[in-house]
């Protein structure tokens, strides 16, 4: 191992983590509050789960002193016990942003932000700061590993992969709400080294069922990074340069290699946050260009949906190399893990698509997912691999063994009433490359009133908004924002 002679990339990480308000561009900042209420959303949505009920009795349980909300509690608690619960709950639903169709890591910065600044009773600004600067961090840490590859033609996942990682950026937003010197921070981030779940195989390539943590134990990630920085704030040290050694962190999550130089390039004047993608289904990212033109199939070609007899969906690499994708099931049992299996399964959100149910939780409801119209069209649709994508997703991995991939396209052949129709697009809606479906606010609030209908009240909803979107004005978060977020039921 090489000795660093300057400071270490945790160091300069630490660093980066003292950035101002004035230095995030306007552009970053006004983004980042679509990150931020969308997180939010997502959490709100998924309060009435089976799976959410369970963690939210378990935060009730540990309890702890009266310093943060759990979202659908009714109760306050420890403040590192409600970033676990709501952290869990912002992914149940597999809504919550996507960084590059890979990884969905924003929750834990508005996780860890929102429970400190309620604990702290700091202002807005330092959440919306907070939330950047984990993104940030996380972010750099997923491109310096390698989740995907391709080997003499063909795709694979790493068979060992954690989002342990993100445990670092959890603990970044402890430090920037509660304005840290940097030297502290390094030291949370050593700390979280040895906290963070480590690597698992999660087996994607072969699974046909999810448990319940799905690819990834959320609440402990975001547990591990809020414990790593209440050490580090009572005076526990921890190595100070656990990004540079070889084999250290980046090798311990599992991945299939490492790009280190990726967590310092463009530090500061590269923001990340800006290229992740927002999803308006509470799907795996991989079907949203599908979803998209199928919903859209219709009225545009003028065919009853009655008439279609059969629709054949492309799909990336990644996805058609995930069992579940190549191999739907016909039919998804209603357990605390039908979320999880049918954000999974193309013919059963193709279906809900084509018979215009509104996205939301509601797509996981008893009723629907037995719904035998819902299964009668969905037998008709089947899947198959994307050469297009194949090709691009090779090309991309060879560039960027970390990932940078911007399109999946929907790419779909449809049989209905003795005709053949082909429908191509290039991005899915709440893509941030393209200027038709790049995010902005009409998104989000649309996304809050179908996915938070009979949750939150239309009254609530618009003031959650107005407080988001203005968060650089609320002078407390616990007095403004939370009281808020305690209406969903």
């Amino acid at each position: 191992m090489t000795v660093p002679t300057g400071p270490t990339r945790t160091q300069l990480l630490a660093r980066f983590a003292t950035t101002r308000d004035e230095d995030i561009p306007e552009s970053v900042r006004d983004y980042g509050k679509l990150v931020v209420l969308d997180s939010l959303v997502c959490g709100l949505a998924a309060v009435r789960l089976r799976r959410s009920r369970m963690v939210q009795r378990v935060a009730a349980r540990f309890g702890g002193p009266a310093e943060a909300t759990v979202f659908g509690l009714g109760q306050r608690v420890a403040a590192i016990n409600a970033a676990h619960a709501n952290a869990d709950m912002m992914n149940a639903l597999d809504a919550d942003d996507t960084f590059f169709n890979s990884a969905h890591f924003a929750v834990f910065g508005v996780a860890a932000g929102l429970a400190e600044a309620e604990r702290l009773h700091a202002d807005g600004a330092s959440l919306l700061r907070a939330s950047i600067i984990a993104f940030e961090i996380n972010a750099r840490l997923n491109l310096s590993t390698s989740l995907m590859a391709f080997e003499d033609g063909q795709f694979r996942w790493s068979p060992l992969s954690s989002h342990g990682y993100a445990s670092m950026g959890t603990a970044a937003a402890c430090a920037v709400v509660g304005g840290w010197e940097p030297e502290r921070l390094t030291h949370a981030l050593g700390l979280v080294a040895w906290l963070a779940p480590p690597a698992k195989n999660s087996y994607m390539a072969e699974r046909r069922s999810f448990n319940a943590f799905k690819y990834g134990p959320y609440g402990a990630i975001a547990h591990a990074g809020m414990l790593g920085a209440a050490l580090a704030e009572e005076g526990y040290t921890g190595d100070l340069d656990v990004l540079d050694r070889t084999p250290g962190f980046i090798e311990a999550m599992g991945f299939l290699g490492g790009e280190r130089h990726e967590l310092v390039a463009g530090l500061g004047s590269t923001w990340w946050i800006s290229e992740t993608s927002l999803k308006p289904y509470p799907t795996c990212r991989f079907t949203h260009a599908a979803l998209d033109a199928i919903r859209a199939f219709p009225s545009t070609h003028g065919v009853p949906v009655s008439q279609i007899e059969s629709m054949e969906i492309r799909l990336s690499p990644a996805a058609y190399r995930t069992l579940q994708f190549r191999e739907p099931a016909p039919q998804i049992p209603d357990t605390l893990v039908a979320p999880l299996d049918g954000a999974f399964n193309m013919p059963y959100a193709a279906a809900l698509a084509l018979l215009g149910h509104a996205p939301g939780p509601q797509w996981y409801d008893p009723q629907r997912l037995a719904d035998p119209a819902v299964w009668d069209l969905a037998r008709r649709i089947t899947t198959a691999p994307d050469p297009v994508l194949d090709a691009e997703w090779e090309a991309d991995l060879k560039e960027h063994p970390g990932g940078q991939i911007r399109r999946t396209r929907g790419a779909l052949t449809i049989r209905a009433g003795g005709r053949e129709y082909v429908v191509e697009s290039d991005f899915a809606q709440g893509d941030p490359w393209d200027s038709a479906t790049r995010a902005d606010w009409d998104f989000v609030v649309g996304k809050l009133a179908t996915f938070c209908d009979g949750i939150l009240d239309a009254g609530s909803q618009e003031q959650l908004v107005e407080v988001v979107r203005g968060i650089e004005d609320v002078a407390d978060v616990a007095e403004t924002l939370s009281p808020l977020l305690a209406r969903a039921r």
